[in-house]
């Protein structure tokens, strides 16, 4: 039975299955994480650093001065030493202050404003030397700084590029292996569109999540922590001043966030329809050519087409104003800044490269801020994503073993089938087998026939527990099939379809499945069922290409190909649904002799639409509305003029 596990809209549970899928790479995203708050430190340690050039010793020239009795790393004027109170432990009470001043290519002593002494050339070479020398060292440590957090952030983008791509490989892995484990109903009930949606739409919009989302976010609010701090520290009434446009930006990114969410969302859905209609229109491609509908699933397709175009284009008109409005705001809080730190630097209140530093990290502050918004987005869809997939996750149709049924089983011949009082339903209350008894002994063949819909091929579904019956056994091998592995059960079954699908690949594969056989076993298999007749005249034999569902080779040569690749793999029990409706009569007499003896030894069954291919079967059960209204072989059925006579005389007729 069909259990789906709700998922209600819960973020923290929905972060959470996001954590889980991400659990086996901790130690892989730690270090991603490790290297990106090194990268951050980094690169607001840049600014400050060329902050401490300017103010320290580029600008050597305005920081005060005091007269000192040391000549040690001092100015000497006129044999007078002065130091920069910046390079004293402590400065002397009432000292005067002096400053350095340029003038026509002269340098003057300043005291209280007026030039008091000219200063030697070399004499200011020498002592500027110093300045020099500790901007060479800062500019050393800045390129030291860049290329550390280069290799910091090159180190953070692979390893959680690679993380990434890993648990997106997981996850898509674990989506489609859950979903091929599941039952028919699932399958019937699930657009093909949609699922294909679900394992690489779905699973691609969480790739975004953990490689742009997870660590990057915790980088961007380490950038806007760290440099809110550094402002307050350096100067709180400067940094209370740009922190004003804080409610404005934060008012912005949210309605920026909602808007932009609803639009991705809607989005996602429309892409999912685009998907849905275009692997109905590709798989019924036949039918609209037979009908002439091309025009008209054109527009159709067209419509969707266009409504996901105009979703997109409202997207890019909503980020295209968003970012300039962040910029217009950023580049007002650079004026404000120019405009009264600017004063403030002239009248000496704060220094210089204090100002280049608010502006600097003015440029840095407002990049996380946007990005922040933008992963936000990236985040919902994750969420929206990952629900999806959850629910998926969560709706388990899966046929397992039930141990219960094992008191059911008996002693019984390998390679028989038994049906006991067996009941089915696809939708409940609607049975479609009502009440099926019978048994069939190793080696024997029997068919079932009746008319669409009568429950034929609901036999073979089960036989192959594509589906659980509601009530009674079904024994193979004496086992209940309840209790056997479905992988086991199927090994034992051979199935040769009406609608035979090929894979892209080549004539081997498509025989093989993939699976390991030496070449003479295959052409052995081939050439029991006449399969090796065409094969051998085709430009490169086994190995010939064969294009998706093998649109380039016959009806009857894909037939012949299915046939092949069921005596392969030699099962105990063969069953046949409609294995030769779609071969014409001439193909049809050249598979016979090699059917005959593939079913020598071996359980058959049949289910046949035209009797004249049953006729040499032991035993035919005809069926009607559900149920088996007559059993016996060919003649049997024939003398006694019932519902298989009827059906019998009714071919016949249209036959003729």
């Amino acid at each position: 039975m069909q259990k789906v596990v709700n998922v209600k809209e819960d973020k923290s549970k929905l972060f959470k299955y996001l954590l889980k899928f991400a659990k086996p790479y901790t130690k892989q995203l730690l270090m991603a994480l490790f290297f990106v708050i090194i990268s951050t430190l980094l690169s607001l340690l840049n600014p400050y650093l060329v902050k401490i050039a300017i103010d320290d010793y580029i600008s050597g020239d305005v920081i005060p001065m005091v007269e000192v009795k040391t000549s040690e790393d001092a100015l000497n004027v006129g044999g007078r030493y002065f130091k920069r109170t910046t390079e004293l432990k402590e400065v002397p009470e009432n000292a005067k202050n002096f400053t350095i001043e340029t003038h026509e290519n002269e340098r003057y002593l300043v005291e209280d404003g007026k030039r008091i002494e000219v200063i030697d050339k070399d004499v200011y070479k020498d002592y500027r030397q110093k300045d020099i020398s500790a901007v060479t060292k800062i500019g050393l440590y800045y390129l030291i700084a860049v290329f550390s957090n280069f290799l910091a952030t090159w180190i953070f983008n692979f390893t959680l590029g690679k993380s990434g791509a890993s648990i997106i490989y997981d996850i898509r892995k674990l989506t489609f292996n859950h979903v091929l484990e599941q039952n028919h109903t699932f399958f019937n009930n699930m657009p093909v569109g949609r699922l294909m949606t679900r394992v690489t739409s779905d699973t691609q919009t969480l790739s975004q999540f953990y490689s742009n989302v997870l660590i990057s976010f915790i980088a961007d609010f380490g950038v806007i922590v760290g440099i809110m701090v550094l402002m307050l520290k350096l100067n709180y009434k400067l940094a209370l001043m740009c922190f004003t446009m804080i409610p404005v930006i934060v008012a912005i990114s949210v309605v920026f966030r909602n808007i932009q969410f609803r639009i991705f969302r809607a989005a996602r859905t429309k892409l999912s329809i685009i998907n849905t209609v275009l692997n109905e229109y590709l798989s019924g491609m036949s039918i609209i050519r037979i009908f002439g509908k091309e025009r008209k699933m054109e527009q159709k397709f067209d419509d969707r087409n266009k409504d996901y175009l105009d979703t997109i284009l409202k997207q890019v008109k909503n980020h295209a104003f968003f970012r300039p409005t962040i910029e217009i705001i950023r580049s007002l809080g650079e004026a404000f800044l120019i405009y009264y730190g600017g004063g403030q630097v002239i009248k000496s209140k704060i220094e210089f490269g204090t100002l280049f530093l608010f502006i600097t990290y003015l440029k840095q502050f407002f990049r996380p801020i946007m990005e922040i918004t933008e992963r936000y987005n990236i985040m919902q869809l994750a969420f929206a994503s990952v629900e999806k997939i959850i629910k998926l996750l969560e709706t388990d149709t899966k046929i397992r073993p039930l141990p219960e049924y094992a008191k059911e089983n008996k002693e019984a011949e390998e390679g028989s089938i038994e049906f006991r009082d067996v009941r089915f339903s696809y939708i409940p209350g609607e049975e479609v087998l009502k009440g099926i008894n019978f048994k069939v002994k190793k080696g024997e063949s029997v068919a079932f026939v009746g008319a669409t819909g009568a429950g034929k091929s609901s036999i073979m579904s089960l036989l192959a527990r594509f589906y659980d019956i509601d009530s009674g056994n079904i024994f193979v091998d004496g086992i209940d099939i309840r209790t056997m592995d479905t992988d086991e059960l199927r090994r034992r079954l051979g199935f040769v379809l009406q609608d035979v699908f090929l894979f892209s690949g080549d004539i081997k594969y498509n025989i093989t499945l993939g699976e390991k056989f030496n070449d003479e076993a295959i052409e052995a298999a081939s050439k029991r069922v006449r399969a090796d007749d065409f094969v051998k005249h085709l430009s490169e034999g086994y190995n010939t290409p064969v294009q998706e569902r093998g649109s380039t080779l016959s009806t009857g040569q894909r037939q012949l190909l299915s046939f092949a690749r069921t005596i392969l793999r030699d099962p105990e029990i063969l069953i046949l649904d409609e294995a030769t409706a779609s071969i014409d009569t001439e193909t049809e007499i050249l598979i016979q002799e090699g059917l005959k003896e593939l079913m020598k030894n071996r359980t058959t069954i049949a289910i046949a639409h035209r009797l004249s291919t049953i006729s040499d079967m032991d035993r035919i059960y005809v069926m009607n509305k559900g149920e088996i209204v007559e059993v016996g072989n060919h003649e049997e059925l024939m003398e006694k003029r019932g519902y298989y006579y009827r059906l019998y005389q009714l071919q016949l007729d249209k036959k003729n």
